[in-house]
Order: C-alpha cells, then sequence, then structure tokens
C-alpha cells in the first residue's frame, strides 16, 4: 500500500491509503463490477447467516426486557402510524413530551406484524447485527486489509460481554455499525458518507451527538501524525446531525429528551447513584475481576492497536483514530459495563488496521491466532452464555397473557411495582395503560411525589394499599412481578377482602381492586 499523493488538507476527500483493490478501480484497470461485489455479497451472507443462527437457534427467548418494548413500540406505529404522543404511560414524562429516539429501530418492526413479536425481534436482530459484521469487513476491505472477513467475525469471539450485548436486540447495534462507518470516514475525509451517518443518528440513538466525539477523534488522529486539523468534517457532522433532528417527527422533543436521557438517567443517576432508583445491571462498571475474565484479551488488543497505530501514523492516521476511539471507549467501559458493545468491535477494528499499516508479513495471520486465543480465552464462557440464552423462560406465556387480557379490559389503567417489564405487559395488554416504560426516571421528572409515593408503597405497603393505588394512581387493576421486594405488597392486596386475584403464577400477580364502592 502506498501513500496517497492527493491533495492535503480541509476538505480532502481522497483516501491517505487505498486497498489495492480500490487503487486498482481508480487507476481504470480494475475488475468488473461482478467481480468487485462478489466478495462483498458472499461476507453479508455469511453474516447474516451467522448471526440468524445465533437468533433462532441460541436465542429461543428474547433475554432482554427492552426486546419487548421496541417490539410493542413498533406494534404501536404499525397500528397508529408515527407516534406523537405515548398515552400508554401516563405517569411517564414520554406522555405528552413523546420523541421516539430510536425511530429508526422501530421501523424495522413494523412490516415483520404479523410474525409473531419473538420472531420479527430475531429477524431485527438478524439484521442488526449483521450491519455491525458488514460494516467492519467494509471498512477493513477498504482499506486492504488482508483476512478482512475473519476480522470482522472476531469479536463474537473475542469476549463473551460483548457477545451478549450483540444478541441483545436493542438499538445499539445500528449504533455500532454507524460508529464504525463514521469514524473511518471521518478519517478519510468521505464527507458524504459523514453527512449520512450523521444525519442517522437522530433516528437510529439516543446518543445522537457522537459522531461528533468520533470526527473529534479522527481529527486528533490526524494532528497526531503530523497533518493539519480539518474543520470541514465537524460541519458535516453538524449539519446531518441537525438536519436528522429537523426532518424527525418528534424533533423538538427529541432534543429535550436525549438531553433528560444523557443528563438525569446516565449521569445522575447511573453515575451519581441516586437512591430510589433502580437503573439495572447495565449501568454498573464491571469489576476487576470480570475485566480479567472477560475483557483482558480486548484490552490486550486495544493497547498493541496503540502502539502499533502510533508507529504507523506517519503513513496513515486511521488506524490511530480506531484506536483513540477504543481506549475512549475502554475509559468509559470503567463506569459503565454497557459500553464494551463499542471498545470490543473498535479494538479489533484498531489492531486489524494497525497490523495491516504496519506491512509485517508474519502479521498476516494474526486474526487466525488471535481466534484461536479468543476461543481458549473465552470459549468457555461463550458456550455457558449461549446455554443460559437457550434456557430462558417466556415472561409471559400464552397462557398467562390470556387470563390476563381476559379481566384487564383495554383501556385500564393497569398498576405496576417496577417498570423493566412494561414491554411484556404492552405486548400481552394491547391498548392498556402502565405506569412507565424505558426508565424509571421518567416517571420521576413527571412527577417527583408520586413516583416516590409508588417506590415506597410496592415495597412497604401501608395498611389499606389498594385504596391508595385506586385514589392516587386511578388505577383498578394490579400486575406485580415476583420479587422478594414486593413480597408484603402483594400480601397486603390478597388478604384485603375487596380485592379480587385474578392470577398467581411463577411470575406474576395480577389483582382486580374492584370500584372501591
Amino acid at each position: 500500500m502506498a501513500r496517497d499523493t492527493g491533495r492535503r488538507g480541509d476538505g480532502d476527500v481522497t483516501s491517505t491509503i487505498q486497498g489495492p483493490g480500490e487503487a486498482a478501480v481508480l487507476a481504470g484497470g480494475g475488475p468488473s463490477w461482478l467481480r468487485r461485489a462478489g466478495p462483498v455479497a458472499l461476507f453479508v451472507l455469511l453474516a447474516a447467516g451467522a448471526v440468524a443462527v445465533l437468533q433462532f437457534v441460541f436465542v429461543p427467548v428474547p433475554h432482554d426486557a427492552d426486546t419487548a418494548y421496541h417490539a410493542a413500540v413498533g406494534e404501536l406505529v404499525r397500528r397508529h402510524g408515527i407516534l406523537r404522543a405515548f398515552p400508554w404511560t401516563p405517569f411517564s414524562w414520554l406522555a405528552e413530551n413523546y420523541a421516539d429516539k430510536e425511530l429508526l429501530f422501530h421501523l424495522m418492526f413494523v412490516p415483520l406484524g404479523g410474525l409473531g413479536w419473538m420472531t420479527a425481534a430475531k429477524i431485527v436482530g438478524t439484521v442488526a447485527g449483521a450491519s455491525v459484521l458488514v460494516a467492519l469487513f467494509l471498512v477493513l476491505r477498504a482499506e486492504g486489509v488482508r483476512w478482512a472477513g475473519l476480522w470482522a467475525f472476531l469479536p463474537l469471539v473475542a469476549s463473551s460481554a460483548f457477545l451478549f450485548r450483540f444478541l441483545l436486540v436493542r438499538p445499539h447495534l445500528l449504533s455500532i455499525a454507524l460508529a464504525i462507518v463514521l469514524l473511518w470516514a471521518a478519517a478519510r475525509g468521505r464527507l458524504l458518507l459523514v453527512g449520512a451517518a450523521a444525519f442517522l443518528y437522530p433516528w437510529a440513538y439516543v446518543a445522537w451527538f457522537l459522531p461528533l466525539v468520533l470526527v473529534g477523534l479522527a481529527e486528533l488522529a490526524r494532528v497526531l501524525s503530523g497533518e493539519r486539523i480539518r474543520w470541514r468534517p465537524a460541519v458535516v457532522a453538524v449539519a446531518g446531525i441537525a438536519l436528522g433532528v429537523v426532518v424527525h417527527p418528534n424533533g423538538a422533543n427529541l432534543v429535550r429528551f436525549s438531553w433528560l436521557v444523557v443528563g438525569d438517567v446516565l449521569v445522575r443517576n447511573a453515575w451519581g447513584g441516586r437512591r430510589g432508583l433502580e437503573m439495572g445491571t447495565e449501568f454498573e462498571p464491571f469489576t476487576g475481576a470480570q475485566w480479567l475474565e472477560l475483557l483482558l484479551l480486548v484490552a490486550a488488543m486495544a493497547l498493541a492497536a496503540a502502539v502499533l497505530a502510533w508507529r504507523a501514523r506517519r503513513a496513515t492516521p486511521v488506524p490511530l483514530a480506531f484506536a483513540l476511539a477504543a481506549l475512549a471507549f475502554g475509559a468509559l467501559t470503567l463506569r459503565t459495563a454497557r459500553f464494551a458493545e463499542y471498545l470490543v468491535p473498535l479494538s479489533v477494528a484498531a489492531l486489524a488496521l494497525a497490523v495491516g499499516a504496519s506491512g509485517l508479513r508474519r502479521a498476516a495471520l494474526a486474526p487466525v491466532a488471535l481466534a484461536a486465543v479468543a476461543l481458549l480465552y473465552q470459549g468457555w464462557e461463550e458456550a455457558g452464555l449461549l446455554s443460559r440464552l437457550r434456557e430462558w423462560p417466556n415472561r409471559i406465556p400464552g397462557y398467562v397473557a390470556r387470563v390476563m387480557r381476559a379481566g384487564i379490559p383495554e383501556g385500564a389503567q393497569v398498576f405496576t411495582c417496577e417498570w423493566g417489564l412494561t414491554g411484556y405487559l404492552m405486548l400481552a395488554l394491547p391498548e392498556r395503560k402502565f405506569m412507565v416504560a424505558l426508565d424509571p426516571t421518567l416517571f420521576q421528572v413527571q412527577d417527583p411525589e408520586r413516583y416516590q409515593l409508588w417506590y415506597v408503597a410496592t415495597r412497604r405497603p401501608p395498611p389499606g394499599v389498594a385504596s391508595l393505588v385506586r385514589e392516587r394512581f386511578g388505577a383498578r387493576y394490579v400486575a406485580c412481578f415476583y420479587d422478594p421486594q414486593f413480597e408484603a405488597f402483594n400480601a397486603e392486596l390478597a388478604r384485603d377482602p375487596s380485592v379480587r386475584t385474578l392470577l398467581v403464577s411463577d411470575d406474576w400477580n395480577v389483582y382486580d381492586l374492584g370500584s372501591g364502592r
């Protein structure tokens, strides 16, 4: 690979390094379009097939409750069109300030509505997951990295922490794919691609400011490589984000919602440890033991990539841009474990690019050696993970859903003890109303006093809690997922003579509180 002799500096849209196939095409002596597209098409099929096997064979029931919520929103969009409000959770901030921060992801569910939500989730997960692998493959292939396909599959075996996050059918998959493409485009000065990816972010992911961070890292890599900083990629990224927000159906609320999620949900509540808000374990950091168990190989790859990329920075800033991004997300992982979903593929990409830029022939077999090491290091962990996922129970099986629907009429307000499983209830009980979805912060921000009452009443119920639920929350029905912390609440309702028990299953306690008259 040779250094590009094109113009450098602001507005440079040429590549610093051309892959062998790309260079031949630009020189006019490349192979036919079919021959060039063949390897890409083959990899797309392989990636989609591999992810489909993981989703359909090893994840019979979606593990993550958020998947049910996203499927439920997709079904609501199918029935009602683009949503402007969210009356199904009247105690949530979103009820009157609705913004679909993952509209693109929810639209993927719309044409699959007749297949059942679990099948739809597997198909969406296959497409979204394959997009991550394909994005990684395309970037490595464009840079002329040997064994690009093997490198692209390496994240799946490098860490069971990543494999777990990869198999969650969530919008972060689209964000990872966009981040890989955007970081490469920014490092290469591909302004049209930067703008397109930035435009999609407000439609695909809550952290739609991420393009600015990635552009900043790409420019930092250029400066460290001895090149001039460029202003056009940042301007294009800002313009793309702004256009994406403007044309978004919930654009005005999207800005407020994203600020709420980053400021209150992540910084104040998750990182600040605010009491009375259960945020979920994904917001917690990895322990030292977990780092050794799950991310030691990935950390080694990120550090090796940084060293090699630094040595090759005068030839190309691209590997250094990916290495800096991997290190940045690695630092975030020290505070929140979920950022491993970015750390792992960016570390693999950085090392692949750095090895490719090093020009060392012996390094050509690096992905084979790393895959072997990864299987020895994480193979047992990943086998155990897949085994656990195959045994994951259906939180609301068909017979439970039928009993719930028979006892709770459409339009009814349902009191729930927690927030995380609202998506399951929305699917089992369409057109009913629930307390809050997505995050408890959205309830706490909307009505702090009533949120505190809800939180305390479900854990330390006062006598006559049924009357409190009816009067303060306007709910006649209660659907409480079994959890030891809610036992006292369920016991209080069960012994109230005015309350009728509709269902007691392994997972759910459902009650009719009556009219209270």
